[in-house]
């Protein structure tokens, strides 16, 4: 739990200048994390990873060296999105088959 922990009070993305020495940081921090987050998962503390933000934090440290930092970024449109384009339209199907259902909704 303390390397869980340690992403999140290591949230370096969030720095408005970054070095190499905050990237390197940031990248032992996720792997540690991804090392040790079976123990969160066999002590029922969550039952799985797949956490669209966390996945995100995968692909910043490349995107932070080909972009600069990224203060003021946000998760609110891609969130704001997946209400309306998956759980919204999830609501108006009937709960079986609602995969083919969903498509369809959203091709009106």
């Amino acid at each position: 739990v303390p390397k869980a922990q340690r992403v999140v009070d290591s949230y370096y993305v969030q720095l408005q200048i970054h070095t190499v020495e905050s990237l390197e940081a940031l990248h032992t921090a996720l792997a540690e994390f991804h090392a040790n987050k079976d123990v969160l998962m066999e002590l029922l503390i969550h039952e799985h990873f797949n956490i669209p933000k966390l996945h995100q934090l995968t692909h910043y440290i490349q995107s932070i060296s080909l972009f600069g930092a990224a203060d003021g970024f946000n998760t609110e449109l891609p969130e704001c999105l997946h209400i309306k384009f998956a759980k919204n339209t999830y609501r108006a199907s009937n709960k079986q088959d609602y995969e083919e259902q969903m498509v369809l909704w959203l091709q009106h």
